[in-house]
């Protein structure tokens, strides 16, 4: 970690330029917001700056919601120059940036910087403008796109983590709960409870284990990977490489290469590999999804409706699971499919390689239907007050009118 001090009363600022494609997992957050690692983009810029964001630059359609989690979305008062670091940055020690410089790529993309307030109002009225800067110096640096972006950084993000989160305290897997073996590290939180006969294979990649987590017996762990703070793994899991477990998951079966953004349950057996599952999804058991098409070809998605196809530039690409997606048991996904926020699949054969936000797709139903808005935010509360949460009135609002712009009432 370089050892420039970033100054504590300066302005320090977070802009999501809104040019990744992440579909309909950025419905209900910033860009920035997705976990890349032990933490979200923005955590891991913040954990490497030293500070919490002093405001963020959003689309003003999740604004509301981005507020509701503490966060000032406006230019704060009296702003001389401001520290602004690009919100989809992957390398996050390229955030600190000396005051008085300004870092780019060889294209004109902006890095970090210290910006006038002048030019930081025009980008905050247009953030695109990051993307056509003359900087000081030109660095090489990786930003995230898209879903698969993500995941596929993930072993370069956790070795990265281990020093950009470095815990207080750490322990090593002790003689009763199993056995580890390799050489990178195995970072476990001293709350966290490991059944006997847990294996953790370091020998490719670091694994860490967050607070209050529980791994059951036979459980199987490869490095790189990681599971946060309150989830759970369950009895005889395989938990692949490149795979993060977000806070307060249950996770079962095969999973591999995949994130997990946080709050969502796949407890049971079933294949899920490199995929990204947001927030308070459920996972029927037996649930499988493909990641491999069976030519071996490039893995080409859609992400909206009214979208077109995006070539992902990878032979493995599984599911992208929106926030609040239900799937029943044995439900089958085909390789590339994205599920939109709200959607519901309970059907015996495959869903489309894309299902529309709120739809219900049923064997009895003539193609999608769509949930009843309140009947979704009844099953939403629900779900949530199962963790002791609840959908804010800004985000029951944004819900509100995603569901109006899917059914045509906008």
């Amino acid at each position: 970690m370089t050892s420039i001090e970033i100054p504590s009363d300066a302005p320090f600022v977070l802009v999501d330029d809104r040019c990744g494609t992440f579909g309909p997992l950025t419905d209900l957050r910033a860009s920035f917001e997705l976990r890349a690692g032990l933490g979200t983009i923005a955590e891991r810029i913040e954990a490497a700056v030293g500070r919490r964001a002093t405001a963020v630059c959003v689309d003003p359609t999740i604004a509301d919601v981005v507020r509701d989690d503490g966060r000032s979305v406006t230019l704060p008062e009296g702003t001389q120059d401001a520290l602004v670091v690009h919100g989809r940055l992957l390398t996050a020690a390229s955030a600190r940036v000396p005051r008085g410089e300004i870092h780019t790529t060889s294209d004109g993309m902006l890095v970090a910087g210290w910006l006038p307030r002048d030019l930081l109002q025009k980008i905050w009225e247009n953030p695109s403008l990051l993307r056509s800067l003359r900087g000081t110096r030109t660095v090489e640096a990786r930003f995230a796109s898209t879903p698969w972006d993500l995941t596929t950084s993930i072993a370069t993000t956790l070795e990265e983590d281990i020093t950009l989160f470095a815990p207080e305290t750490r322990r090593a897997l002790r003689p009763d709960e199993g056995q580890s073996f390799g050489a990178h590290p195995v970072a476990i939180h001293p709350s966290a409870t490991i059944g006997p006969f847990a294996v953790i294979d370091a020998s490719k990649g670091p694994v860490i284990i967050g607070s209050n987590v529980v791994v059951r017996p036979f459980a199987v762990l490869v490095g790189p990977c990681a599971v946060l703070d309150g989830s759970s793994v369950a009895e005889r899991s395989l938990i692949k490489a490149s795979t993060v477990i977000g806070p307060h998951c249950r996770a079962g079966g095969e999973i591999g290469g995949t994130i997990f953004q946080g709050y969502s349950n796949k407890s049971h057996d079933g294949h899920l590999g490199d995929s990204f599952v947001g927030e308070w999804v459920n996972i029927g058991a037996g649930t499988d999804n493909s990641n491999l098409l069976n030519t071996y070809g490039e893995v080409i998605v859609r992400l909206e409706p009214d979208g077109g196809l995006v070539r992902t530039g990878r032979q493995f690409w599984g599911s992208i699971l929106g926030d609040h997606v239900k799937l029943a048991i044995g439900t089958r996904l085909m390789t590339g499919t994205t599920l939109g926020t709200g959607a519901m699949i309970a059907s015996s054969k495959s869903p489309p390689t894309l299902v529309s936000r709120f739809a219900w797709v049923t064997d009895a139903t003539d193609g999608a239907k769509h949930f009843r808005i309140d009947k979704f935010l009844e099953t939403a509360r629900a779900m949530m007050l199962r963790r002791g949460k609840a959908p804010s009135p800004a985000v029951e609002a944004r819900l509100r009118e995603l569901f109006a712009r899917t059914t045509g009432a906008l």
